[in-house]
């Protein structure tokens, strides 16, 4: 009966451990996953992935675009709480919220960091360019 009991402990602690463990990390995975399966989705809208982080942004690749082209934003937050937006373009990106765009006009445009996330000096330093070129 002990042996029983204490199988039964066992087993119950293990799945409650397995099922709390990996948090952000799963978290991100799957964020990530669907971003992957969107792209493969949407044919003829070229798709960018910015990762947000502390006072940081980086993208997947160049955002450069040709003018005409449709444009989806998606933006991945590893670190912090951070949104993006550039009035222009008319883009407002949430980390579940992608901006999706034309873009009709030509020129370098800078995609900034719309919520406060630390210190003004960091927080201002927070962008990222995007190109619409010929």
């Amino acid at each position: 009966m002990r042996i029983i009991g204490l199988l039964l402990l066992t087993g119950s602690l293990t799945m409650g451990l397995a099922a709390c463990g990996g948090g952000d990390e799963q978290s991100t995975a799957k964020q990530e996953k669907a971003v992957e399966t969107s792209t493969e989705a949407k044919a003829g809208v070229e798709e960018f992935t910015i990762t947000a982080k502390n006072w940081n942004f980086s993208s997947d690749k160049e955002i450069v675009v040709k003018k005409g082209e449709k444009v989806k934003l998606n933006l991945v937050n590893k670190e912090g709480l951070h949104t993006i937006k550039n009035d222009e373009l008319g883009i407002d990106l949430t980390a579940d919220k992608p901006a999706e765009f034309m873009a009709d006009k030509t020129g370098e445009y800078v995609l900034k960091c719309s919520t406060v996330c630390g210190a003004t000096q960091d927080h201002e330093g927070m962008e990222i360019s995007l190109k619409v070129v010929d």
